[in-house]
C-alpha cells in the first residue's frame, strides 16, 4: 500500500511564499525548478544534503554531440553553443567516439 501522507502538503504548507522561503539556497532551488516542487523537496528530503557533481551533465552533451555533429564549421559552433563548451571538447568526443568503434 502506498503511503498517501508523503504526498500531501501539511495544513501549514500555504504560509510558504517565494518571498519568505527562509535560505537563499531554497529561493535560488525555487527559481529553478518551481514553488510546489521546492515545497515538495522541503517536506519529504528535509534534513537530507544534494550534491550536484559539476560533471553529472557530461555523458548528455557527449552523447547529443555524436549524434548531431555533421563536421561543418556551423555545426560545430552550434555544438560548442548548444553544449557551452568550445571546439577542442567537440573534436574530443568525436575522436574518442571513433576511435572507441574501432
Amino acid at each position: 500500500m502506498v503511503d498517501s501522507s508523503k504526498n500531501k502538503e501539511p495544513v501549514w504548507a500555504k504560509y510558504i511564499t517565494e518571498e519568505n522561503l527562509p535560505t537563499e539556497d531554497l529561493k535560488w532551488l525555487c527559481e529553478i525548478i518551481g514553488l510546489e516542487a521546492t515545497k515538495k523537496l522541503m517536506f519529504n528530503a528535509a534534513g537530507n544534503k544534494f550534491l550536484i557533481h559539476a560533471y553529472c551533465n557530461q555523458p548528455y552533451k557527449k552523447q547529443y554531440i555524436i549524434d548531431n555533429y555533421t563536421a561543418t564549421k556551423r555545426n560545430i559552433i552550434d555544438l560548442v553553443k548548444a553544449c557551452n563548451t568550445n571546439q577542442r571538447y567537440v573534436y574530443k568526443v568525436i575522436k574518442e567516439h571513433v576511435e572507441g568503434k574501432k
